[in-house]
C-alpha cells in the first residue's frame, strides 16, 4: 500500500512531531532532573543556591554549628562554614544557642584567617556595631530561637560579609558569607519550581495546544515541531 505520509507534508510534520513527543515522554520517565540546592565546593565552603533555614547551635565559645536541609540532603553541625548564598533567595538564621548572639556584618569587621577558621581581631563593641549590617536589629539573632535573621539579599547586596558572635570574648565564632548573582533562567522550567519533570512537559503541551506564546520556543510566531524540538533540547540540557 502506498504511504501517503511520504507525499503529504502536513502528515510528515505530524509524524515527526509525534516522534519528538514520544522522546520527551521517555526522557521524562528516565530522568528526574532537578537542581541541587547545596554544593560543597571546598572543605568548609558550601554553595546554597536556594533559600533554607540555618539552625545554629554551638561548640562552647569556639564555633557556631550550622544545621540545614534541602533538596540535596541534610547537613549537621558544620563548624563556621563559609556560605555562598544566591541573591533573590530567602535565608533564615535561627540562633538556638543559649548565650551567643549572632550578627551579620560587612567587611569592615577586622577578621583574619581562612574558610572554616576565621577569627575576629577586635573586642571593641563599637567597632562590631558599626560593622553590623543595617538595620542592626534585623541582622542580629538573639539566643533562644525566637529571634531569627531573615534575609533576602538583593542584587545590590552581592559581595562579601562576615558573621560573628556579638560577645566580645568569643572571637573565634566567626565565618564568611558571600552573596552571588542568581543563575540564568531555566527556560524549560515552565512550572517555575526549580525542577524539570513531567509537570513541565505537561505545561508545555498544554501551552502548545492552546498556542500560548510561552510554547513558542523559536520565537517566530509559529507553533510547530521546531518549538517542540527546542523545548526538548532545553529540557534535556537541564537547569543551570
Amino acid at each position: 500500500m502506498f504511504d501517503t505520509n511520504l507525499t503529504n507534508p502536513h502528515k510528515r510534520e505530524k509524524t515527526h512531531m509525534n516522534h519528538i513527543l514520544k522522546s520527551i515522554a521517555l526522557i521524562t520517565l528516565a530522568s528526574g532532573i532537578a537542581s541541587a540546592d547545596t554544593t560543597q565546593t571546598g572543605p568548609s565552603v558550601f554553595e546554597v543556591d536556594a533559600g533554607v533555614t540555618f539552625s545554629l547551635s554551638n561548640f562552647a565559645a569556639s564555633d557556631y554549628l550550622f544545621n540545614w536541609a534541602d533538596g540535596s540532603g541534610s547537613f549537621a553541625n558544620v563548624a563556621d562554614p563559609t556560605l555562598i548564598l544566591t541573591a533573590g533567595e530567602t535565608y533564615t538564621f535561627l540562633n538556638q544557642t543559649s548565650t551567643h548572639p549572632f550578627i551579620i556584618t560587612d567587611t569592615t569587621l577586622p577578621v583574619v584567617g581562612t574558610d572554616g577558621d576565621y577569627t575576629r581581631t577586635t573586642s571593641d563593641i563599637t567597632v562590631m556595631n558599626a560593622a553590623t549590617v543595617d538595620p542592626i536589629a534585623d541582622f542580629t539573632s538573639d539566643p533562644g530561637g525566637s529571634d531569627p535573621v531573615v534575609w533576602t539579599p538583593s542584587p545590590e547586596n552581592i559581595g562579601d560579609y562576615f558573621y560573628t558572635c556579638r560577645i566580645t570574648g568569643h572571637a573565634s565564632m566567626t565565618g564568611r558569607i558571600q552573596v552571588v548573582a542568581g543563575a540564568a533562567p531555566c527556560i524549560a522550567d515552565l512550572t517555575d519550581d526549580g525542577v524539570l519533570n513531567f509537570f513541565d512537559v505537561s505545561a508545555f503541551l498544554n501551552a502548545f495546544t492552546s498556542m500560548d506564546p510561552i510554547a513558542d520556543f523559536t520565537n517566530d510566531g509559529n507553533f510547530n515541531f521546531f518549538d517542540v524540538s527546542a523545548f526538548l533540547n532545553a529540557f534535556t540540557a537541564g537547569c543551570p
